[in-house]
């Protein structure tokens, strides 16, 4: 049986770097839509440290695996289960938010055809099309910049990098968790949270969460 060409480059290094660059890119591609559509830029993250939008970073990454899996199948095939993966994705992350740090980062309720304001069609469909551009113009220059990020310095990278990142998504964590504590009136417990209060207050984690907001601060909104 033929291997597909693409599969000898579902590497642990090169996802990882296709996931860095999908962090990055969707910073840049969520400011330029705010600078159009409002005028001024904004800087959506995801990490206290870093313009990185891990969202993206996976989505590119589950875009790219899932051309390599789907290469043989029709684009209508492939349309649904991009808009799907996508959605669903959408969803889990909304309901951890919710239900995790009581908060929202994004609301489709005013969106037709909505599930409870976390995912919906207008969205649905955005993602399936971008998941067939992806798919078929951007996956042959992807390859090509696999390619050149080869060699002993490139892998050394990856793992400082990794190690950075592990360290810069656990340390968000720890703040978001902090800025909800906070909210809820709970003191900090000990050494690390006095010192995540000090350095990352409220002001600073609005600042840096700039989409991000409380659900109860929402509703007082309505």
């Amino acid at each position: 049986m033929k291997q597909n060409s693409e599969t000898k480059y579902i590497t642990y290094h090169n996802m990882f770097w296709l996931f860095m660059m999908g962090n990055v890119l969707g910073v840049i591609l969520e400011g330029g839509w705010c600078l159009i559509r409002t005028g001024h830029w904004e800087t959506h993250v995801v990490s206290m440290w870093g313009p990185f939008c891990i969202i993206y970073g996976v989505g590119a990454v589950g875009f790219y695996l899932g051309s390599v899996w789907l290469k043989n199948r029709k684009v209508i095939t492939q349309f649904f289960v991009f808009s799907l993966i996508a959605a669903l994705v959408e969803y889990i992350c909304s309901w951890i938010l919710e239900y995790g740090l009581h908060m929202k980062a994004w609301d489709y309720s005013r969106h037709f055809l909505n599930i409870e304001g976390r995912v919906s069609l207008k969205m649905t469909v955005m993602w399936g099309v971008l998941g067939i551009v992806f798919s078929y113009f951007l996956i042959p220059l992807i390859n090509k910049i696999f390619v050149r990020m080869q060699g002993k310095l490139w892998h050394t990278a990856c793992v400082c990098m990794s190690v950075f990142m592990a360290v810069n998504l656990i340390f968000t964590a720890m703040c978001l968790v902090r800025w909800k504590n906070r909210q809820e009136g709970m003191p900090p417990q000990n050494y690390m949270e006095r010192m995540i209060d000090k350095t990352y207050d409220n002001h600073k984690m609005e600042r840096r969460f700039c989409e991000w907001s409380f659900i109860e601060e929402k509703e007082k909104l309505r």
